[in-house]
């Protein structure tokens, strides 16, 4: 009778933990029912998290090392605050969406994307601090970084399962070209 009892037990917790599993039911990646598209928008927050707060750190360092051009001090600025509340908004998404507003790392190899072609440039905010021209370094640095946001951003408009990533994607792509539109001017000495 015990065995039989203990055998039932064991049989009803590996199909709760089967039909857990099956539901998303707190299962490591999150996948739920939806599969790829669940996984794609955490590794989307994962990876523009991190990128965004590079854009922030950069753009910080070009201000310090004495960004002097009026428009790329504006686009610093903006990057300062606008990519902050993204990052803020994402963390709310990533905490209501998979229970944790932790990042993980190696997010852009979930997207299938290098550091070079996600922009992420390590030691930048160095290499501005030491720019002999900085509003060239940081025109020409942060040309690259926003084309690995757009490179991300594209993705998502394909791929996100939530409106919301896709919203704040179509905005990335439109802010970013806009600065980008602007930061040529002055990438490779071609101060306007």
């Amino acid at each position: 009778m015990r065995r039989k009892l203990v055998g039932g037990v064991l049989t009803l917790l590996v199909g709760l933990t089967l039909a857990a599993a099956g539901c998303g039911g707190g299962g490591e990646e999150g996948e739920g029912s939806q599969g790829s598209a669940v996984a794609f928008d955490r590794a989307f927050i994962d990876a523009v998290v991190p990128h965004h707060e590079s854009a922030i750190e950069m753009a910080k360092a070009a201000k310090q090392a004495g960004l002097t051009q009026p428009d790329l001090v504006e686009i610093a600025d903006d990057i300062i605050v606008t990519q902050q509340e993204e990052i803020d908004r994402m963390l709310e998404w990533r905490k209501a969406w998979y229970g944790s507003s932790e990042i993980e790392p190696g997010a852009g190899e979930a997207l299938s994307l290098s550091d070079s072609q996600m922009g992420m440039m390590h030691g930048a905010a160095e290499e501005l601090r030491d720019a002999a021209d900085v509003d060239q370094m940081f025109a020409e640095m942060m040309i690259e970084h926003h084309q690995g946001a757009i490179t991300m951003a594209s993705l998502a408009l394909d791929k996100a399962e939530h409106d919301e990533l896709k919203d704040l994607a179509e905005d990335i792509v439109e802010a970013q070209n806009r600065e980008i539109d602007v930061m040529e001017g002055h990438a490779a000495g071609g101060h306007s």
